[in-house]
């Protein structure tokens, strides 16, 4: 069973695209479906109810942010894996899970995301292999992330005192206790710019937040190597070869994939 946790607060032109596109899952017996509503003062809550008949669990109150409504979303959960699908996000097509559910055979279990602008424009993000460089500066996508729930009994649940770059934290958490995931190449998902983390205001809080961070899981070192790489090669060929020759000296940490012999 998959637990998918839809979080929303004031968004009544978004959320129906996302919840059609769980309910209208083909395995939709195998998903327990939990919205976590914010207290929303606009239609948000009343586009949930029209479909409370299909959708296992709502929650409707004041939270403390993003991460404070992911814990509400994990601690109601019941489903062995954990997916987080925010408000005008939604699966990529109706058979998504169905194609996803055989591989879930690891702790943490990653597809691709289709980047969707607001002119209707598509890019895909998408990973080779994983290792503490590319973690380094960006996070895996958590709408098309599987995370075992057990997980979080282990390792604890979302940092609320954060408010953009928690889940980046928790993965960086995840890899440096276990160092495990699978990656299923397949887009999952169709995320939307637009939210907090893509907005330009949110830049400031974003950079402090990431700082903080990486103090804790980067030595002082290493931050400082990765920065100059990062600001002296944009390339990504390039990058990705200098991500393989600083592996054979050591220096770049990469990550046990599961899904290879």
């Amino acid at each position: 069973m998959i637990s998918i946790i839809t979080i929303a607060k004031n968004e009544e032109k978004t959320i129906e695209r996302t919840i059609l596109s769980v309910i209208n899952q083909s395995a939709k017996d195998k998903i327990e479906y939990i919205v976590i509503d914010g207290a929303s003062d606009d239609n948000t809550l009343k586009v949930i109810n029209k479909y409370k008949n299909k959708i296992s669990k709502i929650i409707s109150e004041p939270d403390n942010g993003i991460y404070s409504a992911f814990n509400k979303g994990i601690n109601a959960a019941g489903g062995d894996y954990i997916l987080f699908l925010n408000a005008g996000d939604e699966l990529f097509c109706s058979g998504t899970i169905e194609k996803i559910l055989p591989g879930l055979d690891c702790g943490l279990v990653f597809a691709d995301v289709i980047i969707r602008d607001k002119k209707g424009r598509d890019s895909t993000i998408y990973y080779d292999y994983i290792d503490d460089f590319e973690l380094f500066y960006k996070s895996l996508p958590h709408m098309s992330t599987f995370i075992k729930k057990e997980l979080f009994l282990k390792l604890g649940l979302y940092d609320e005192t954060k408010k953009i770059v928690s889940d980046w934290q928790w993965f960086l958490k995840y890899f440096n206790t276990y160092g495990k995931y699978k990656y299923i190449k397949i887009p999952a998902a169709i995320f939307y710019l637009g939210g907090i983390s893509t907005r330009k205001e949110a830049d400031k809080i974003r950079k402090k937040e990431r700082e903080a961070v990486r103090n804790t899981f980067y030595s002082k070192e290493k931050q400082l190597l990765y920065k100059i790489i990062l600001k002296l090669f944009k390339n990504k060929t390039v990058l990705k070869f200098l991500r393989r020759i600083l592996s054979l000296f050591g220096v770049v940490k990469i990550y046990e994939n599961c899904s290879k012999p």
